[in-house]
């Protein structure tokens, strides 16, 4: 039992790579049978197949590893604990051996299936005798661990000379150079291809150029055949939805049949729904890609008037700041329940694969979601989109109202009062003045009571209580909507909506393949097959950047957009710079959030003539209430107190004694005159809350050479433990950090309350910061001499602490959303 204590005792190792091979492993050394020492690690089995994928993806010697036995005891057996009983065996062999089918090698007698053909159709390419290999054990022990034992790491024959790959000399102008099957790669690419209709002539030609252009061929994808393609093509082409008339039972079969696809999956029960959660390899690559750090959005109940079952979507966002899904949710309905169920699964899902990733911030469109499960789930901030509310009134409101100047008044009019919502300035009874001010415009109206008055209390408290997400990402949302309509709901039997074999077939196959397509950066060498699902185009955000200012012509309350490639079509843009503003354009009589509406109203802010959005409102106010954040425990106030210590005697060594104070007052130790007059050094200037006073500020009432001094960098460390409602901002916050003396500009520090006008709030310049862990709190309290409720503000980041964590904010992304790149720590 030595030797299963040692084994027991090493730790698990997890590389936070997508795929590792074994020179990313430390190997240990333990006794094993017959007096010989077995090389082995220990990792989490839920990872073997990304070590297999890593060890056959070796430079030196490409190839692929295939399982030549398993064994795997039935769960149903009653397992008995003991410390070497095995839940399953796999041997993994790499596939140019064990046998050698080379002229004098030895086959196994078990394996001499067919009789020998006078042409070797590649047989000594794919059988060489190699003997390494490898094997797997999931210990009863530790049946959330894989114990890897691999002794035989070379890729030689029983000779002990190299069989394939570029070390091989007789394998040179032969397959064995090469691994012995494409890549994945490469084979989700002309499957996505085939499945949006592209030839197989025109595939194996667009190859075959890329091949001859480089060169030649240099790996084993560059030898892809027309019968391989051809193959592919005739696997799709007899491939059905339906694999039982039975719908639930065919939905069984599907998961049965792509359980790499499937993260979580619950079939009907008395108390439970059916749930089923999709993500592809491929999908879980991007999502750990684009959010890590950064934003996931949902979209919610796609689908839900006429498919079976609606779709719930997460999205993250490309370098372009396209929306890709990254997972679909299948379900009846999206109560807190079964929301936690998957949500989790999704979570350690992605942490098996990378146990440092971490979300900088959720996006919901329901007012009824879960907030604290998402934050409990995956501990970041959470926010709100207002895309679909918007898009559901301005499409009734374009179609129910035919006067052109109703509908700007009406739209203006939603517009403040959502505005005013956000701010918290109103409450719910405002709609009740709105409905007696537009009276005549019954049609809308009545729309708009019985739709939406029942859910106007919901999206109130909501708006209230989170961020609102800006319009950059509300645009990406709403493009990604419409794409998924176009791509999904394009059947011409409207029956098959009403199944879910169906969906979950479609979604896997073709809806992911034109997704995976968009990412394709050679998409272009297939445009003449391009179809209205396959554009991708730029989002209204981005097309809007291509727009001059000098195209844009404001005459009071609308604008003239001119289209530069035709002059004479001109978009009319009513009540710019407002949150509801409309344009005349087919795009946005839809409902659409279009790049008119998004340019005069970037103009319109500029100049400073309307006020700021709701998010940068918020995303200011944010920042300013971060500085009433001291230290909640006395161990992290007295931590605070060493800091400021430490921060006086930087500045005694580098000020005189007479800027610093007389020799009594500076004997005097800080903490002393902190635990004294807490207080003392810090004025706080707190108008009524009812005054129109331009904010609260701090004073530093120290002398009057230190105000005169340039801000210094303060050495105050900033963390928390979860997250809370950061602010998505549209506009970008850019301060140069200094050392001691910061060179950045200084902040003056303002306290604010959630009734601060806007005008008060964009007098934040910055102040050069370094950080450190230190848990805070949210409080109005003030401690010690030199030590504040920091933002920390760089070149390329800005540091927001509120009453859950702390993130990082990259400047990149912040021009729209504010929370790119967040540096979740806790």
């Amino acid at each position: 039992m030595a030797r299963w204590d040692e084994i027991l005792s090493l730790p698990v190792q997890n590389p936070p790579s997508l795929e590792f091979s074994a020179a990313e492993i430390v190997w240990s050394r333990v006794e094993g049978w017959r007096e010989t020492l077995d090389r082995l690690a220990l990792i989490p089995f839920s990872r073997v197949n990304d070590f297999v994928r890593g060890e056959s993806n070796n430079k030196d010697c490409p190839t692929r590893f295939h399982v030549e036995a398993r064994r795997r005891r039935s769960p149903e057996i009653a397992n008995k604990l003991k410390v070497d009983g095995i839940l399953e065996y796999i041997l993994y062999w790499c596939s140019f051996g064990p046998d050698d089918h080379r002229k004098g090698g030895v086959v196994r007698p078990s394996r001499t299936y067919c009789a020998k053909r006078k042409t070797p159709a590649g047989r000594p390419n794919t059988k060489r005798g190699c003997v390494c290999h490898f094997i797997v054990k999931r210990l009863i022990a530790a049946p959330s661990v894989a114990l890897i034992i691999y002794n035989q790491d070379k890729h030689i024959d029983k000779k002990g000379l190299p069989c394939h790959g570029p070390q091989d000399t007789k394998a040179a102008g032969t397959y064995a150079m090469f691994a012995p099957c494409i890549s994945d790669e490469l084979r989700l690419q002309i499957m996505s291809l085939l499945y949006v209709g592209v030839p197989v002539e025109t595939i194996m030609q667009r190859h075959t150029e890329a091949v001859e252009k480089q060169g030649g061929p240099s790996n084993r994808d560059d030898l892809l055949t027309h019968r391989y393609v051809r193959s592919l093509e005739r696997k799709i082409r007899r491939s059905v939805h339906e694999l039982d008339s039975n719908d639930d039972i065919g939905i069984n079969m599907w998961v049965e049949m792509h359980q790499d696809h499937v993260f979580f999956y619950e079939d009907f029960s008395d108390t439970e729904p059916f749930v089923l959660g999709i993500q592809t390899d491929w999908q879980l690559q991007q999502m750990i890609r684009f959010g890590n750090h950064s934003l996931i959005a949902s979209n919610s109940s796609f689908g839900k008037n006429k498919l079976k079952y609606p779709i719930y979507s997460l999205l993250v966002f490309d370098s372009k700041k396209n929306a890709i899904p990254v997972a679909w949710i299948i379900t009846p309905r999206f109560a807190s329940t079964e929301i936690h169920r998957w949500m989790r699964a999704l979570y350690d899902r992605i942490h098996s694969k990378d146990p440092s990733w971490r979300l900088g911030g959720f996006i919901v469109d329901d007012p009824l979601a879960d907030v604290n499960v998402i934050r409990d789930v995956f501990r970041c901030a959470v926010l709100i989109s207002f895309w679909r509310v918007r898009h559901s009134w301005h499409k009734n409101l374009v179609c129910r109202c035919s006067n052109i100047g109703m509908q700007a008044d009406v739209s203006k009019r939603l517009g403040e009062l959502v505005s005013d919502i956000c701010r918290g300035r109103i409450s719910l009874d405002s709609f009740n003045d709105f409905i007696e001010e537009f009276a005549t415009c019954s049609d809308f109206l009545d729309y708009f009571k019985g739709v939406w008055f029942p859910k106007l209390g919901a999206w109130t408290n909501i708006l209230k209580a989170l961020p609102l997400a800006s319009t950059e990402v509300s645009s990406a949302i709403e493009c990604y909507h419409n794409q998924l309509k176009l791509r999904l709901l394009n059947e011409k039997d409207s029956g098959v909506y009403r199944r879910a074999d169906w969906l979950v077939d479609k979604l896997g196959t073709k809806v992911h393949s034109y997704y995976w397509l968009d990412e394709y950066s050679d998409k272009d060498n297939f445009s003449r097959y391009w179809k209205d699902e396959w554009k991708c185009g730029l989002t209204s955000w981005r097309q809007a950047l291509k727009i001059l200012d000098s195209d844009v012509d404001f005459n009071g309350n609308s604008a003239r957009v001119v289209q530069r490639k035709n002059p004479e079509n001109v978009n009319v843009v009513l009540n710019p710079g407002s949150e509801f503003a409309m344009c005349d354009c087919s795009w946005a009589k839809m409902g659409n959030l279009c790049e008119h509406v998004i340019k005069s109203t970037w103009i319109v802010r500029e100049s400073r003539s309307v006020s700021q959005s709701n998010s940068m409102f918020q995303y200011k106010r944010t920042l300013m209430n971060a500085l009433r954040c001291p230290p909640h425990n006395s161990l992290m106030r007295d931590h605070a107190v060493s800091l400021a210590v430490s921060v006086q005697a930087q500045l005694n060594a580098l000020f005189s004694q007479e800027y610093c104070g007389s020799n009594a007052g500076a004997s005097v130790p800080l903490e002393e005159r902190v635990a004294a007059e807490p207080a003392s050094n810090l004025e706080l200037d707190i108008p009524n809350e009812a005054s129109n006073e331009e904010s609260r500020r701090v004073s530093l009432n120290s002398s009057e050479a230190l105000q005169n001094t340039r801000q210094p960098t303060v050495d105050l460390g900033i963390a928390a433990e979860n997250s809370s409602d950061l602010m998505a901002t549209e506009e970008q916050f850019s301060v140069e950090s200094g050392n001691l003396l910061g060179k950045g500009p200084s902040l003056d520090f303002g306290l604010v309350n959630d009734n601060t006008n806007e005008d008060a709030l964009g007098n934040v310049d910055g102040v050069a910061v370094q950080r450190k862990p230190l848990n805070c709190h949210n409080s109005k309290k003030n401690i010690g001499e030199g030590v504040l409720n920091i933002i920390a503000i760089d070149s390329a980041s800005i540091f927001v602490i509120d009453s859950h964590m702390t993130s990082k904010l990259d400047n990149g992304f912040a021009e729209a959303n504010g929370v790119k790149n967040l540096d979740v720590s806790g």
